[in-house]
């Protein structure tokens, strides 16, 4: 979760008498499923579970009635992975059968979290400008990336093996899994479509975090590529 969030049900589950860490997770070197992790006791589960689904904590996800869009559209979360390109695949003939377009969103995620620690202001300005260096560095590879993936769409388009269809690049800072429900919630696509694993996992795993995060937590249908 994002740490504000973290914090929130870290507070909610103690008061319950339940022992909660918060562990963060790669922020030296964010990566795209980067966040701060929630932990509790195995043992504790079942009672954490009931108070999360009993409380509204996460209420500000919670799908509100919105008017139908006027523009069918098809969300494809995108890491730049193989997995990637075959959720594009479906994707886009999903779209040319649907009359619909497609969005491509990729989040990255880059906290700022230098000011918060309990360290003198020197120290603390060093850090601002390598963070601010290194956020730099993200942005451009971001995009390096967005546009390489661009690329290999209008080629399978150009030799026939995509339909053609709109599509639209988006980019977006933050927790992925955040950043795909906020934006199916803004503007409710007929489906998302994304691959089961993302690019740093491994082969074991069945499913990954933040697809899993999404089939769990979206108002839209969702299908998964295995």
């Amino acid at each position: 979760h994002t740490f504000e969030k973290a914090q929130i049900l870290k507070t909610i589950l103690e008061t319950e008498g339940i022992e909660v860490y918060i562990h963060n997770v790669n922020q030296i070197q964010p990566v795209v499923s980067a966040g701060v992790r929630v932990r509790i006791k195995e043992s504790d589960l079942p009672h954490a579970l009931r108070i999360i689904e009993d409380s509204k904590w996460l209420s500000e996800d919670t799908q509100e009635e919105v008017a139908a869009p006027q523009v069918k559209k098809i969300l494809i979360p995108v890491d730049f992975s193989d997995y990637s390109l075959k959720a594009c695949e479906l994707g886009f003939n999903f779209a040319k059968e649907f009359g619909a377009e497609v969005v491509l969103l990729h989040a990255y995620f880059s906290p700022i979290y230098a000011s918060s620690l309990p360290y003198g202001d020197v120290f603390n300005y060093q850090n601002q400008i390598a963070e601010e260096e290194s956020m730099k560095d993200m942005i451009q590879i971001v995009h390096k990336e967005l546009n390489i993936l661009s690329d290999k769409i209008k080629e399978k388009v150009k030799i026939g093996e995509f339909p053609d269809v709109k599509y639209t690049c988006l980019l977006r800072e933050g927790i992925p899994e955040e950043e795909i429900l906020r934006y199916s919630k803004d503007n409710s696509p007929i489906i998302t479509i994304m691959g089961t694993r993302g690019k740093d996992q491994k082969d074991i795993d069945l499913i990954g975090s933040v697809t899993a995060e999404i089939i769990d937590r979206s108002h839209t249908s969702v299908l998964a590529i295995p």
